[in-house]
Formats: C-alpha cells, sequence, structure tokens
C-alpha cells in the first residue's frame, strides 16, 4: 500500500534546526483531529546515511531512542499546571486569597526555594512567576492522595497508542511521601517523570475544553489505483479535566505569555503557555521545557518543546518553539 502520514516535512525541518543539535524533543498536533505535524527526537541520523562508528559517538548519543513517544523526564514547572488544577477545584478561595513568597518556604525538612522574593501574589500571579514557594504550598494543602488523582486524571500515569506505537507511561511516587517531598513534587520534582506525548495531550484537553484527540501518524493508505486499504479516524481522549477549569487555566496560561514570555515572541497568536526549568541533579544543567496550544479554530494546535539539559525553560525552549 501507499501510505501517507499527517507529518510535516517542513516543520519537523524548522524543529530540528531550532534544537541546534541540542538533545530533545519537538512535537506539534492538531488536538481536535489527532494529525501530528512535527514529530522530532534529537540527536538523529539518515537511515539511508548511517553514520560511521553511530555507537561510539557522543554526538549520536541517543539516537535510538525517540524522546517524544518512548521517555519520560522530570517535568519540572511544567507540572504546576496539574496542581492548579486541583487547586481551583478543591480551595474554595483559590482564586481569591493570597501566598508570600520571600525566595524560600520550608516545608517539613526541606527548604523549598524560588527563583525569587515576589512578595504576596495571587494564584493567577503565582502561576505567572511560577513560585515554587506558593506551588510547594498549595501542594501541601492539598495533600498526596488528590495531586495523585489529579494527575492520573490528566492522563500523565496512562500510555497513549499512537497508531500502535504505545508511549512510555508517567511515573509518580506518591506513597510514604513527606510534607517536603509533596512541597517539591507539586512543583514538578521530587521523582516526577512524564512523557512528552502524554504531556502535549494533557495541553490539547486544557485547549479543547477538557478533551482532546488521542495523537496519530497516519493520514490513509491506499493501493496504487487510490483505493484505501485503511480506515483512519480521530480517536478522543477521556475527560482530562473539568470544561470550566480547562477555560480559567487556559486564561491564565495566555496571561503567561503576556506577563512572563512576551506575546511579541509569538506575533498574531492567540497562544497560551508554561515554561519550565526541570533540575536533574548531578551538577547537569536544568531540562528546558515550553508547551501550550493555540486558540484558534483555524490552527487548533498543541505543542512540547524539550531540550535536555538546555538550562532556561522560557529562554531556551520557549525560543525554540517561538521559531517552530
Amino acid at each position: 500500500s501507499n501510505l501517507y502520514l499527517t507529518l510535516d516535512a517542513r516543520y519537523n525541518y524548522e524543529a530540528y534546526r531550532a534544537l541546534g543539535g541540542h538533545a530533545g524533543t519537538v512535537a506539534v498536533y492538531n488536538y481536535k483531529t489527532g494529525e501530528i505535524l512535527c514529530m522530532v527526537s534529537a540527536p538523529s541520523y539518515d537511515p539511508l546515511n548511517v553514520p560511521k562508528n553511530l555507537e561510539e559517538n557522543d554526538r549520536y548519543k541517543g539516537a535510538y531512542l525517540n524522546r517524544f513517544l518512548s521517555s519520560a523526564f522530570v517535568p519540572g514547572p511544567v507540572f504546576k499546571t496539574v496542581t492548579l488544577t486541583a487547586a481551583l477545584e478543591n480551595l474554595p478561595d483559590a482564586e481569591t486569597r493570597t501566598w508570600n513568597c520571600t525566595g524560600s518556604v520550608q516545608i517539613g525538612e526541606e527548604t523549598i526555594t524560588c527563583s525569587g522574593g515576589h512578595g504576596e501574589q495571587t494564584l493567577k500571579e503565582a502561576f505567572a512567576h511560577s513560585c515554587n514557594a506558593a506551588f510547594a504550598q498549595i501542594a501541601e494543602e492539598l495533600g498526596a492522595d488528590t495531586l495523585r488523582r489529579y494527575t492520573e486524571k490528566a492522563g500523565l500515569t496512562s500510555a497513549y497508542s499512537v497508531d500502535g506505537l504505545l508511549t512510555a507511561k508517567g511515573t509518580f511516587n506518591w506513597d510514604g511521601i513527606t510534607a517536603g517531598q509533596l512541597g517539591w513534587a507539586g512543583v514538578g520534582q521530587y521523582r516526577n517523570q512524564v512523557n512528552p506525548c502524554a504531556l502535549m495531550v494533557w495541553m490539547g484537553a486544557i485547549a479543547n475544553g477538557g478533551k482532546a484527540a488521542v495523537p496519530r501518524l497516519i493520514e490513509k493508505s491506499t493501493t496504487d489505483y487510490g483505493l484505501p486499504t485503511g480506515i483512519y479516524y480521530p480517536h478522543k481522549s477521556a475527560q482530562l479535566i473539568d470544561e470550566k477549569t480547562a477555560g480559567t487555566i487556559a486564561d491564565m496560561m495566555h496571561n503567561n505569555v503576556i506577563e512572563t514570555y512576551g506575546q511579541d515572541r509569538f506575533p498574531g497568536m492567540d497562544i497560551c503557555a508554561k515554561s519550565g526549568t526541570a533540575e536533574v541533579g548531578a551538577d547537569k544543567s536544568p531540562n528546558a521545557w515550553f508547551t501550550g496550544f493555540l486558540r484558534d479554530e483555524a490552527t487548533p494546535y498543541a505543542f512540547i518543546v524539550l531540550v535536555e539539559n538546555g538550562g532556561g525553560g522560557s529562554s531556551v525552549a520557549g525560543t525554540v518553539a517561538s521559531q517552530v
């Protein structure tokens, strides 16, 4: 059969070039139809021109692994979208109360550090600041069972089938967790790991009133005479988030772009986003994340960018996203 993919070669070229030699992944998909337009995992190589000594060359370390489908990474602050969802639905005064940030907060035996002293702030402001102090306190107040439930509902512990290719499952350790560890987990650190594909679907669900199309790569298949040999149609995810809550979070993510990331980096786009600078330990630079979606009937796209050991989420992964 002739096989037609949803992928756009030009988008993939631009995404691979935007990564600039860094290991990572970039993906863009239509959250209404499920069509994956861009799926890049780096480093990579031309299978028709395999480099010599591929296994011994550090430049190609991990080239056999599809980071978008088959890996899981520490999410860092992009996980705050889940903590935010739980807060909006479980704390009656979540949108009117304030949290104070002096640069760090002590929870149990853990000192949760922040990027700066943000002072007194609302939930919307804390989200725009990506304030660890506020979100760690929120996580402690919500409790491990609530965060476990919302993480599972968001689909971050499940595997998706992308035309028969099973994605990696995210891993989250909530059992026997201390108050301080729960604080770190609430900001996306501790032992959390998330699969990029699942995170992108979660973004699509926020954009689409709670449900998103499951990603797919196959557009159609035909005989040499153009007759169809298979039926490929969109499948919807479960209800990952309440429709009203999804609208509130989308507005807050759009506010992030205006207040923090810079709307001028995405000219003419109604874009909603969350960055993440995820600490990976061992004296390595953090992983840089940037994820979100467009609110546009003509281009209903959700996206994910991960630059391994890239540094700042907004500055590094956000720049890749803006180029793509």
